[in-house]
């Protein structure tokens, strides 16, 4: 029925392949061009429980559309696929690469698409738990929501079942420090998203080869924020992200809020009027330029990572405080850090 042409993405689930359909499909139509996202058989859970999520959410055109799923053998080995919508345009992540940054009038209309996208996932029962540019795609020009492997829904319990998913950075301070995941986490990745695509820069600063848990601590256990520019970005964006970016999720705005924020419903015409001098400027370095693409996607057992992210938390205040005791500056980086 459908044959692949080439490998498009990848991940601990498996592979994804653009594939062309040879005839029609027996349930009805499929396009000529489809995408199908395989793993094996015997190791096909999560992709099977994505399937399931897809049913239970069918039916919005803010999310890519699965068309079904089946089964092939290549060289005597089973696999699952699911087949999916294809995506002409890409990912979000294609359009910041190298530092780029879209427009406020394009960064606007994919953020109302997301949040009408979230708005239907949340109203399904779901938190998507992975929401960043790389899983917002483009077809025919709309962005739509990708990727449900890591959703989960919201009547699941939170805590020593779920476990620490997503992609670092875009975890909600509350997954970080207590694995808790609802609605609200993925307002906060929205945030960050948003925050990409308006300065073509990832959420959080990081320095090459910095120890991952250094970013995990300062979602999870610091006060700290993701950066807004005050320059490049007009009241209206910057009010939307100070919305999305609060550490406590009780004070956070939810989809149905934020859809009424004037960010969303104002006329892109409107964003040209910045108040900012300059725009911000490009990434210099590569570690920025590539920080978004080198981020992999969690899934793991929350107990004994929340324990190395707490003792980790322990070990910098000590740290700290050793160095404040020895009069030393807090400027420079934590030993147990380089």
């Amino acid at each position: 029925m459908w044959k692949s042409v080439k490998i498009i993405g990848q991940g601990g689930f498996g592979v994804v392949k653009m594939a062309t359909v040879d005839q029609e499909d027996e349930d009805g139509h499929l396009p000529p061009v489809i995408a199908v996202k395989s793993a094996l058989l015997v190791h096909s859970e999560s992709l099977q429980k994505e399937r399931e999520a897809f049913s239970d959410l069918e039916g919005s055109p803010y999310l890519v559309h699965c068309y079904k799923a089946d089964a092939s053998e290549e060289d005597g080995v089973l696999y699952y696929n699911l087949l999916l919508e294809y995506a002409n345009g890409g990912s979000l992540a294609d359009r910041v690469k190298h530092g780029s940054r879209l427009c406020e009038e394009e960064a606007r209309k994919y953020t109302k698409s997301m949040l009408n996208g979230l708005r239907h996932i949340h109203e399904g029962g779901y938190v998507h738990c992975d929401i960043k540019p790389g899983n917002v795609l483009l077809v025919d020009g709309a962005a739509k929501i990708a990727n449900l492997g890591l959703a989960k829904k919201i009547a699941e319990k939170n805590h020593n079942r779920s476990g620490l998913r997503g992609t670092t950075m875009y975890m909600a301070p509350e997954a970080v420090a207590e694995g808790d995941y609802g609605a609200k986490g993925d307002i906060w990745a929205l945030g960050c998203t948003v925050l990409q695509l308006l300065t073509g820069k990832p959420p959080w600063d990081f320095k090459e080869n910095e120890d991952k848990w250094n970013v995990l601590y300062r979602i999870g256990f610091s006060d700290k924020l993701p950066k807004i520019p005050w320059s490049g970005m007009s009241e209206e964006a910057i009010d939307f992200l100070r919305k999305c970016l609060v550490r406590d999720p009780r004070l956070r705005w939810s989809s149905d809020m934020l859809m009424k924020h004037a960010f969303v419903t104002s006329s892109g015409k409107a964003a040209a009027k910045k108040t900012a001098r300059e725009a911000p400027e490009k990434s210099s370095t590569a570690a920025v330029r590539e920080a978004a693409s080198r981020e992999d996607s969690l899934s793991c057992k929350p107990n004994r990572l929340l324990m190395m992210m707490k003792r980790r938390a322990q070990e910098l205040d000590t740290c700290r405080a050793h160095k404040k005791k020895k009069g030393m500056g807090l400027g420079g980086p934590d030993p147990i850090c380089a």
